[in-house]
C-alpha cells in the first residue's frame, strides 16, 4: 500500500494545494491592509475626534476600542458619539 504511487501523488497533491491557499491567504491579507487603499469608514473623522475625548469619557472609551476591533460602528451609535462630544463641548467652553 505504501508503495502505490497514486498514495503519494495524492499526498503530494493535497500538500502543494495546502501551501497555495496558505500562501494566497496570506498575499490577500496583505494586499487588502495596505496604507491609502482608498476612502475609509464614514465614522473615520467622527471616531478620531472621539479617540481625542476617549480619557474623559468611558462610554467615548468602549466605543473607541470597539470601533478598532470591527472597524465600524452603526449609525445610533455614531450618534449618541456625536451627542456625548456636543456635550463636551459645551462643557468645556
Amino acid at each position: 500500500m505504501m508503495g502505490d504511487p497514486t498514495v503519494l501523488t495524492q499526498i503530494v497533491i493535497a500538500t502543494v494545494a495546502a501551501i497555495t491557499v496558505a500562501v494566497a491567504i496570506k498575499l490577500y491579507r496583505a494586499w487588502s491592509a495596505r496604507p491609502g487603499q482608498g476612502p475609509g469608514h464614514i465614522h473615520d473623522a467622527l471616531m478620531k475626534r472621539a479617540e481625542a475625548h476617549a480619557a474623559q469619557s468611558p462610554f467615548l472609551r468602549n466605543v473607541c476600542r470597539e470601533y478598532k476591533a470591527n472597524g465600524h460602528i452603526s449609525d445610533r451609535q455614531a450618534e449618541a458619539v456625536a451627542k456625548a462630544l456636543a456635550r463636551m463641548g459645551r462643557r468645556d467652553a
